[in-house]
């Protein structure tokens, strides 16, 4: 059963890999400062993957956002647009079971603040 706030929203969490010398923390901060996650965990992994007839093997850091399911096509939209790689990834898991109090700390990070004026 999926845990869901009153307004019936979801975490979904996305699976990104970045190349691991390029300047992804800024990347991340920048999703964090407009509001597309609420947080994002950087795991360093070494891939091995077949890339254009040819295995490879690269240094790369796994991006785990975390976010409301209804961001998540915006969340796709700038990761497509913005990824150094030819084929990004972008994996979504919905979680079936989350704590309600982190749930509630995810809609509100991940929602835009209205009557900000400068």
């Amino acid at each position: 059963m999926s845990m869901k706030n009153s307004s019936g929203q979801t975490l979904s969490l996305i699976l990104v890999t970045y190349p691991a010398d390029a300047n992804y923390r800024a990347w991340c901060r920048s999703i964090i400062e407009r509001n597309l996650a609420a947080c994002v965990n950087i795991i360093n992994v070494n891939s091995i993957y077949r890339w254009k007839e040819t295995i490879e093997e690269s240094q790369e850091v796994l991006l785990i956002f975390k976010t409301r399911r209804e961001v998540v096509e915006l969340l796709k939209e700038v990761i497509m647009k913005e990824h150094p790689y030819e084929v990004p990834e972008f994996i979504e898991l919905q979680a079936n079971n989350v704590n309600a109090s982190y749930l509630k700390w995810i809609i509100e990070s991940t929602t835009q603040q209205k009557n900000k004026h400068g």
